[in-house]
């Protein structure tokens, strides 16, 4: 049965035990203990009387922990022998002793099972000072104890004979350790009722708590614990228990202390004197979990009631105080246990216990049978408690000896221990696995020996099987060698009932359920709690701050989508926001800011991103409906010019202003309000090259013809001052085609350039929740890009600025330096607004200004420099054409009589119309370009006086007149026809408007064919001029 080492050990225990036996005979002859006969015996260990001293260990009788607890004891085993089915034949005895809550005293007692084992079969005890009744109980199990220290010591004796024990109320976890090979309870472990206080603080979110409790196994296995399950909260996501609890807030001990044995109210007062000092200022602790003995939590209501504090603790205390009564003194400390939490396992009561008990009489006179106050005979049990009369008299508070009506009392008990259950479970238990042992039926049992049970071949039983108790439960024990339960949390307060003048007895307070735990299926904890049922520390029943939950945290708690930075504590923690754009990554007090992917958003709560829908500026979207209009509007207006002019392209006014530059600056207009589309439709791989192609050479068309045109007017103007070289070169259309080229193919190599150095690419932008795809280009390159014309609209600009002063009848570089102006205005107006929509991610904004500073651009150059041509060719047609036919016009459209006289003294009056025709002496300034000589000559024209007549008859004699000139002059006239160049300065009023006119004439030589377009559309080149 040994091995050689354990063989040693039993027999160096057995001669201790046996020394053990002798040096406590006296005190074991005076100890008494409840013993019931039957063929089997089992044993009992209970806390018949609380813990005295450590000179006098028992103290006062336990009712409720102590004489119920026995009695439910002896009540099952009556109902065992009284059950036919179970161990027929057999009789079931009890053995039971008083531990007194106390561990050593609970190991003397606890000798006495081992002796009796001892004895039962081998040996025979010749000392007849020993009792011999204490020899001869055939003990194979016990049951108990209490307390878990008490549990721990006598299992570790009873462990080394394989005796099996079964406790009904110990629940230190350490008790499931594999050293305790013959220990099991019917009551679960301390592990399940920390995961239940766990909970129970999530619950209600107290994230920093202060621990108390007790000294010993119970206290300090609870604690344990506890403390486990909150580290292994907090640990890597591998654990099955982390995984359930990862998303709850975690919990923090801020403080813990642990009460010696035997301390005292001033001792405890200190402690929670310490506890109290150590909490900062800011941190708010009010919740205090308890693994406390009844008799601490006592003392610590008593300490809690001395502090003058205005928010009392909430006190969450484990299942030894429970529904004790005990716990609060009435009327001193019932007021400071008010609002507390307290655990107790749900168990049934057992049937008929009731009456079986209230019907228990002391065993005086041996007497089964008494008359009551009725004279009535009821059969009544005497108690085979040795300890009962001292129960009796302490209940009723009389003396059996010396009072004649002390036994006429009759107990009339309600409230009930509630750990009843697992002892008449742990009783049953035993009969049944005994009952497998012997191998009954349910007539008989096999004729087999009742001296030496194996207690491993039992235990190995209690363990395997499952049992069906008589109210059909089934008891089952675990691989930790206890049986899973249910915990019924319950809060103290005021009772909600009034009570009754004829109940004397009844407490204004009372323990209220407000919930439950217990283990699912997949050993996972269930909870439920209704919070708005617990009344708070310091709140009434009735009063509505009694429905707020006090507050037990040590920081608060941080907003969405900010981060914790820990500071010491994984409780205490400073808040910092993330990025609008990152989530919360990472475990309980791992977190940290992770930004979300392109094109993806955070959600509400900010723990993970979904993606974002692309968006793009619709063409009729309330944003891309103004450049778009404008971009529309433009096109029109633009290919109406260009058709327009293309009609009129022989006419003075399209013909003077340049055909072929104003073609290609009608192209350029016309393609910067095409790049309008390309820059707002979905990106493309061929819209971003289109747009760097497109906006620099639309800009350069304009300006490059703006330029060519301004240059050719201001270089003709400055060589009329110079007395040399009167004709500039390159001033023909040809020439000024070429130039506006070679102008526009600069701006053409450089975005060429920079497509080839930066290679167009499609990104991906997120701005406020909108995924925008837009062309990967850096906005300094951009603006590099049209540096190029910015430089042409500077030159044109200060070309303008030159040219302001010409003559009036060149009066279209006002236009052009007004365009100028304006642009440059424009480019300083979107040049702020560009960097700002940029820098601010506002990128609709910035493609939207892009495209309305284009085209705004482009309305400029239409409306300076097209609108009053266009004006002339629709509103005054009549000023489309050269000046002689204007002259022809004119006279063709006047009636009257002329009279020309050949000499120059002639006069004529005339009764309808007389005219006078005055030609003043005219100096007229000419030079004379010939073979790069300069001759200045002076022509004068005489004076002529004629008065005109009816046209229609002297019609002859004016031409005569004219031809007659001629031949006078024809000197001159042939020296006029061979000038190359004619500036000639005429006043001359005319007599039948009344009007001065003022006309100003250059004429070059046709040396060049193609040179035919003037800077003046009043005079034809090919017709001799009218002075």
């Amino acid at each position: 049965m040994f091995d050689f080492s354990s063989y040693w050990i039993f027999f160096l225990t057995v001669y201790l035990l046996y020394g053990i036996t002798f040096v406590f005979t006296n005190s074991l002859s005076i100890s008494r203990s409840a013993r019931r006969a039957g063929s089997v015996t089992l044993g009992g260990l209970f806390p018949v009387h609380e813990y005295g001293s450590p000179r006098e260990p028992c103290g006062t009788i336990s009712e409720f922990r102590g004489i119920q607890r026995l009695e439910a004891m002896l009540f099952a085993i009556e109902q065992i022998n009284n059950d036919e089915n179970l161990l027929p034949g057999i009789e079931l005895g009890a053995l039971i002793l008083d531990t007194c809550s106390d561990d050593n005293y609970a190991v003397e007692q606890s000798l006495g099972f081992v002796l009796s084992r001892l004895t039962s079969s081998s040996c025979k005890c010749v000392n007849t000072s020993i009792t011999e009744s204490l020899h001869n109980e055939n003990v194979f199990g016990v049951v108990g104890a209490t307390l878990s220290s008490v549990s721990v010591h006598v299992a570790n004796l009873l462990r080394l004979f394989q005796l099996p024990q079964i406790s009904y109320a110990s629940t230190t976890p350490k008790l499931s350790e594999p050293s305790f090979e013959f220990f099991a309870r019917t009551v679960p472990s301390d592990s399940n009722q920390a995961r239940a206080v766990v909970d129970i603080l999530q619950r209600l979110n107290f994230t920093y708590v202060n621990v108390i409790y007790s000294h010993g196994d119970y206290g300090e296995g609870g604690f344990r614990e506890f403390r486990r399950l909150l580290r292994v909260a907090a640990t890597t996501e591998g654990d099955d228990v982390n995984v359930m609890r990862k998303k709850q807030a975690r919990i923090c001990i801020a403080d813990e202390q642990r009460l010696h044995r035997d301390a005292s109210v001033l001792d405890i007062r200190e402690i929670l004197q310490t506890m109290l000092d150590r909490i900062k200022s800011d941190v708010q602790v009010r919740a205090y979990v308890l693994f406390v003995t009844k008799e601490d939590a006592r003392k610590l209501l008593q300490a809690i009631k001395s502090f003058d504090i205005t928010q009392r603790p909430v006190l969450i205390a484990s299942d030894a105080w429970g529904k004790e009564s005990s716990v609060v003194i009435s009327g001193d400390t019932d007021e400071t246990a008010v609002g507390a939490l307290t655990l107790e396992l749900i168990s049934i009561q057992p049937a008929n216990f009731d009456q079986y008990f209230n019907a228990l009489k002391p065993d005086l006179s041996h007497e089964n049978t008494h008359r009551d106050i009725n004279h009535r005979n009821l059969k009544t049990i005497s108690s085979r408690n040795p300890w009962f009369t001292e129960f009796w008299e302490q209940r009723f508070g009389c003396n059996l000896t010396t009072s004649a009506i002390c036994y006429e009392n009759h107990l009339n008990e309600t409230n009930w221990d509630s750990k009843l259950q697992f002892i008449v479970d742990a009783t049953y238990v035993f009969a049944y696995a005994l009952h497998e042992y012997l191998h009954c039926s349910s007539i008989s049992c096999p004729n087999v020996s009742l001296i030496d049970i194996d207690g491993k071949t039992l235990f190995q039983i209690i363990l395997e099987k499952t049992f069906l108790m008589p109210d059909s439960r089934r008891i089952q024990f675990n691989s930790e060698r206890f049986v899973p339960g249910h915990y019924r949390i319950y809060n103290y307060r005021r009772s909600s009932k009034s009570p009754s003048f004829t109940d004397t007895f009844t407490s204004p307070y009372e323990y209220a359920s407000v919930g439950e735990w217990k283990i699912d299926r997949n050993q996972n904890g269930q909870l439920n709690l209704d919070i708005d049922s617990i009344v708070w520390p310091g709140a009434n029943l009735d009063d509505s701050s009694s429905k707020l939950i006090p507050i037990s945290r040590c920081s608060e708690p941080c907003r969405v989508g900010e981060l914790r930075q820990f500071q010491g504590d994984a409780c205490c923690w400073v808040c910092t926001p993330c990025n609008e754009t990152s989530i919360l990554t990472g475990l309980e007090g791992q977190e940290r800011c992770e930004p979300c992917p392109r094109g993806y958003w955070p959600t509400d709560n900010r723990t993970s991103c979904y993606e974002l829908k692309e968006t793009t500026i619709g063409l009729f979207s309330a944003v891309g409906l103004v450049p778009v209009s404008l971009s529309i509007i433009g096109n029109i207006l633009t290919l109406y010019v260009v058709i327009l002019f293309y009609q009129k392209r022989q006419t003075p006014v399209v013909k003077a202003s340049g055909t072929e530059l104003c073609f290609i600056m009608l192209g350029g207009i016309h393609l910067c309000y095409l790049m309008t589309f390309p820059i707002i439709l979905r990106v493309h791989l061929l819209t971003c090259i289109i747009q760097r192609l497109g906006i620099g050479l639309g800009f350069s068309m304009m300006y490059a013809a703006l330029l060519t045109k301004t240059n050719r007017i201001a270089r003709i103007f400055e060589s009329t001052k110079k007395q040399g070289k009167l004709r500039p070169q390159y001033i023909s259309p040809r020439s000024q085609v070429a130039i506006c080229s070679c102008l526009i193919m600069v701006q053409l190599l450089l975005s060429l350039l920079w497509l080839a150095f930066e290679r167009p690419s499609i990104v991906i932008v997120t701005q406020e929740r909108l995924v925008i795809r837009k062309c990967d280009t850096n906005r300094h390159s951009f603006l590099f890009s049209l540096i190029y014309n910015v430089l042409l609209v500077l030159i044109c600009t200060m070309y303008a600025v030159r040219t302001r002063k010409v003559p009036e009848n060149f009066n279209e570089t006002k236009f052009i330096g007004f365009t100028c102006y304006t642009t440059c205005i424009l480019w300083l107006a979107f040049l702020p607004i560009y960097f700002t929509a940029y820098e601010t991610g506002r990128h609709q904004v910035h493609i939207v200004t892009l495209c309305i500073t284009i085209s705004l651009c482009a309305t400029v150059a239409l409306v300076c420099l097209f609108s009053p041509k266009v004006y002339i060719i629709l509103i005054h047609p009549e000023k489309n054409m050269r000046l002689a036919k204007q002259l022809k016009a004119q006279a063709q459209s006047m009636k009257f009589a002329s009279q020309i006289a050949t000499h120059t003294e002639f006069l004529s009056n005339h009764n309808s119309m007389k005219a006078d025709l005055i030609n003043n002496d005219v100096e007229s300034k000419f030079i004379i370009n010939n073979n790069n000589t300069e001759e200045n000559k002076t022509l004068s024209v005489p004076n002529r006086i004629g008065t005109f007549e009816n046209p229609a008859e002297h019609s002859e004699n004016i031409s005569q007149m004219i031809n007659n000139n001629n031949n006078n002059n024809n000197n001159n006239n042939n020296l006029i026809r061979n000038l190359p160049i004619i500036i000639t300065t005429s006043h001359s009023e005319d007599g039948l408007n009344h009007e001065k006119q003022k006309l100003t004439t250059i004429q070059y030589d046709d040396d060049d064919d193609d040179d035919d377009d003037s800077l003046n559309s009043n005079s034809d080149q090919e017709e001799p001029i009218m002075v």
